[in-house]
């Protein structure tokens, strides 16, 4: 995937989204003889945070193009933006629905500037939260091959936790009662509270590994 440039900025005055957080990836699936049941694995996995002028610039990313023996399906690259008070906003390619090699070899919102939506109701402000965590959940439940993935969008993942935590807070006072019922859960906290489970797996103390991107939030 070729370096990639873009912008984001407010729908209703054109100004930069400062700080917003994003994540970019690309996965495969492999293919069987029954069609079903076949492994899943990143090709691509990387997050950024985009800056004054509410860009960001990714760089390269090379992977491995068939991570399969018998088969590799590839699924269109996406990419995520999350920013508190804005509507989630997701990317994929869309030249094609089943995906070919070359749709993960290319970027077709590169250099195009994306405008996000204010949120403006509970609803609104519910479903980017739910989705940016679930987005971020799924990085890394992939099996064992990605289960220390999250180790490459900590910025991401703390940002949500934020967000969800602030969710969790609010919805007790909201005036829809269904919304009042959905909790959301940070993905953030799974990895803090499975830290036994994360350290024999080999990817070290999620707690040590976090400290300091959550200190900084608090700063």
């Amino acid at each position: 995937m070729p370096a990639i440039h873009m912008k984001f900025v407010d729908a209703e005055n054109n100004q930069p989204i400062v700080r917003a957080h994003v994540l970019f990836h690309a996965s495969a699936y492999e293919g069987t003889f029954t069609g079903h049941g076949g492994e899943r694995v990143h090709l691509f996995l990387l997050e950024a945070v985009t800056n004054d002028g509410g860009e960001i610039h990714l760089p390269v990313q090379e992977f491995w193009p068939y991570p399969f023996i018998l088969n590799t399906n590839y699924n269109n690259p996406s990419l995520i933006v999350f920013k508190d008070g804005y509507a989630l906003v997701t990317l994929a390619n869309n030249r094609r629905i089943i995906a070919k090699l070359q749709d993960v070899t290319i970027w077709q919102y590169n250099d195009q500037t994306i405008k996000m939506r204010r949120v403006s109701t509970n609803k609104d402000t519910h479903h980017s939260v739910s989705w940016a965590a679930t987005f971020a959940d799924e990085t890394y439940r992939l099996g064992d091959k990605s289960i220390c993935l999250w180790k490459r969008i900590p910025q991401f993942l703390v940002a949500v936790d934020h967000s969800v935590n602030e969710w969790n807070r609010k919805r007790q006072s909201v005036e829809e009662e269904d919304l009042r019922r959905i909790g959301v859960s940070s993905p953030l906290r799974s990895l803090l509270a499975n830290e036994k489970y994360y350290a024999e797996k080999g990817c070290g103390s999620p707690k040590m590994f976090f400290d300091p991107y959550l200190q900084n939030t608090t700063r």
